[in-house]
């Protein structure tokens, strides 16, 4: 498992500066074809790491039976509804505490045994981070999905927020004594969100980092599963998101495509992450991770 996780490791790092690097040139203005090309990069390469849940939730619960399987899945179902509810319902807390869970999941992608400050510094720098260098991007992207007044709030603590984040994990990198490569995935991670337009950095985030490292420990925690079932949960469950979204797309479709695709992105996301992080918490997955890496 290391050298497999060494090798997702050095393409994160390198493909973080590549982008930082050619983000100096790029045209940061958001267009549909941008927001598309995302989506179907998350879609493909991201949605999948999630759709594993049911084999860790087999592992987990011990689900020989139908009833089981059934309960599981209802409870599953209705944790990612009571998401979108409460998104319609009411989108400006939805969406503060979908970015409060990403930044605490996110937190776990980095081996930091012992070192809590810093995950969290870590997980919480990828939410706030686009806000010091991107805050009219960013605020146009959340006025997609809340209010305008509650985006510009969200920018104006997320900039602060990131600015002290900064300082705080330069300090924490240097003072601690942690291995190399975590530092540089740090460094490369931080460089990639204070650069780059924050769609695309948190889609090369996502799939390369968040979905690769996830897919690859996943591979070796999941000791009961073989091949063939590893695949077919990696593809069925994300056909059916496939589906599902189409379908809401089909029947949701505004003049703004820009903002159809944003609100896919950021509410299909909430929905799964909830339940997706629900399942890693029953199975300890993260202190396995944390002591195996």
């Amino acid at each position: 498992m290391q050298k497999i996780l060494q090798f997702q490791s050095n393409l994160a790092i390198s493909a973080s500066f590549i982008v930082a690097l050619l983000s100096f040139g790029m045209d940061s203005h958001l267009s549909s074809t941008m927001l598309l090309g995302s989506l179907l990069l998350i879609v493909i390469l991201g949605v999948p790491h999630g759709s594993l849940d049911i084999l860790f939730a087999r592992q987990t619960y011990q689900l020989v039976h139908i009833t089981k399987w059934l309960k599981f899945l209802l409870l599953y179902s209705a944790c990612s509804l009571l998401i979108i509810a409460l998104w319609m319902l009411a989108p400006s807390l939805f969406f503060i505490i979908f970015l409060i869970l990403s930044a605490i999941h996110f937190s776990d992608d980095i081996n930091l045994p012992g070192n809590q400050l810093l995950k969290l510094s870590y997980g919480f720098g990828i939410i706030s981070l686009p806000g010091v260098m991107h805050g009219a991007e960013l605020t146009k992207l959340y006025t997609m999905i809340i209010d305008e007044g509650v985006s510009q709030q969200i920018i104006f603590i997320s900039k602060y927020l990131g600015v002290f984040l900064l300082s705080l994990l330069a300090v924490l990198i240097v003072s601690k004594k942690i291995c190399m490569r975590t530092k540089f995935e740090i460094v490369a991670i931080s460089i990639l969100f204070l650069t780059t337009t924050p769609i695309l950095a948190f889609t090369l985030y996502f799939c390369l980092m968040h979905s690769a490292r996830h897919l690859i420990r996943s591979r070796f925690f999941l000791v009961h599963s073989n091949h063939k079932e590893f695949i077919f949960s990696l593809i069925l469950p994300t056909l059916a998101v496939i589906i599902l979204g189409a379908g809401i797309w089909y029947f949701k479709l505004t003049p703004s495509v820009e903002k159809d695709l944003i609100q896919i992105i950021f509410v299909g996301l909430a929905a799964l992450t909830v339940p997706h992080a629900w399942v890693l918490q029953k199975a300890n997955f993260s202190k396995w991770a944390t002591k195996s890496f």
